[in-house]
């Protein structure tokens, strides 16, 4: 369910929303929004991850993970 909601945007926005693709300014803005809250959770989720596997890991381990991940790919390229 949408709602309605009024913003006030610069004109400098309001001229770049008016740029950026999209049938009307209601559809253009949610797209962007959409992207942007997408771009954060994808950042987090990275920071996550790096922090996660940064932390405590030995160098053996590290190798030993690339290693895996070297394999996983062969195995993806695989067409048999």
């Amino acid at each position: 369910m949408k709602q309605r909601v009024t913003i006030s945007l610069a004109e400098e926005l309001l001229k770049a929303l008016d740029r950026a693709p999209g049938k009307s300014r209601s559809e253009k803005i949610a797209r962007l929004l959409n992207e942007a809250l997408a771009e954060r959770a994808h950042r987090r989720w990275v920071s996550e991850i790096g922090a996660f596997y940064g932390a405590g890991a030995s160098t053996e381990d590290r190798a030993e993970d690339v290693d895996w991940q070297a394999l996983a790919a062969q195995a993806f390229e695989r067409d048999d």
